[in-house]
């Protein structure tokens, strides 16, 4: 959700972050922004399911503490919460966001924490760490380098981190607030911090970019998708609502997502 960047252009991004919850304090402002509300109250249905799928295979959460990174509006400290953690914090990079999270989750604490930076030396470390469509978001390749080391440092050995990146299998794809990286590179860093992939699945097929797919018939759907769900709050709650079912089914049994992928990795019990 909300990341930094490199240190030069970290109030940049915290600035941009901080408008864009303010502006909308919502799915849709954490979520694909010009979709509408709607449609991404149907993706977030089909986060809730793919999250709590890899969770309870990765971890035993009734003893877990867990951290999770770019909350946000707090969907997924919510999910956490839902699922059985023992312990839950909360973390954005904006001050809006926290500020935000301490009154809706108060049995919760919330940080202001930026993964590219210094760790605070009060935060400790954490059995399971969520870090949901936040990655893809730090466009500096050192920032980036610095967030997979801190996710490892964060964890215990043993430790769980559930994310989501896009993983593409071509070159890097860059963009002001977004860069997909490639998929070697993001497992390379992952592997040299010693968190072993256990989990890697879809996250969506045909509800998102296909970011990384030259399927023809897959990007005219989304094409068609895109279309139907600009038409207006009706359509896309239809639109969401005919594809959500497919979604969850796909999901399940496609190996290889087109588009932004789900990923558990643990701590090997060496690493630093």
């Amino acid at each position: 959700m909300t990341m930094g960047q490199s240190e030069n252009d970290r109030f940049e991004a915290e600035q941009y972050w901080s408008n864009r919850l303010e502006e909308t304090d919502s799915l849709e402002g954490v979520g694909y922004l010009g979709m509408g509300e709607q449609w991404n109250r149907w993706m977030y249905a089909v986060r809730r399911r793919v999250f709590s799928r890899v969770v309870r295979q990765a971890l035993d959460l009734s003893s877990a503490r867990v951290l999770d990174i770019g909350s946000g509006t707090g969907f997924y400290v919510a999910l956490w919460k839902e699922l059985g953690a023992r312990e839950v914090t909360g973390s954005d990079l904006t001050l809006v966001a926290v500020e935000r999270l301490r009154a809706r989750f108060p049995s919760a604490s919330a940080h202001q924490l930026d993964l590219t930076g210094s760790l605070p030396a009060d935060l400790g470390q954490f059995d399971a760490i969520s870090a949901m469509d936040v990655l893809f978001h730090i466009v500096d390749d050192d920032g980036y380098a610095r967030a997979i080391e801190n996710l490892a440092r964060l964890l215990v050995p043993g430790g769980v981190v559930v994310l989501t990146e896009n993983l593409v299998h071509g070159g890097t794809e860059r963009g002001e607030h977004q860069t997909s990286r490639s998929f070697d590179e993001v497992l390379g860093l992952l592997s040299r911090w010693g968190l072993e992939v256990e989990q890697r699945r879809p996250a969506f097929v045909l509800m998102n970019t296909p970011i990384d797919s030259a399927n023809v018939v897959l990007r005219h759907a989304w094409t068609g998708v895109n279309l139907l769900v600009r038409g207006g709050p009706r359509r896309a709650w239809a639109t969401g609502a005919a594809l959500y079912p497919l979604e969850l089914g796909l999901t399940r049994i496609v190996r290889e997502g087109p588009s932004t992928e789900i990923v558990a990795c643990r701590k090997s019990a060496a690493a630093r």
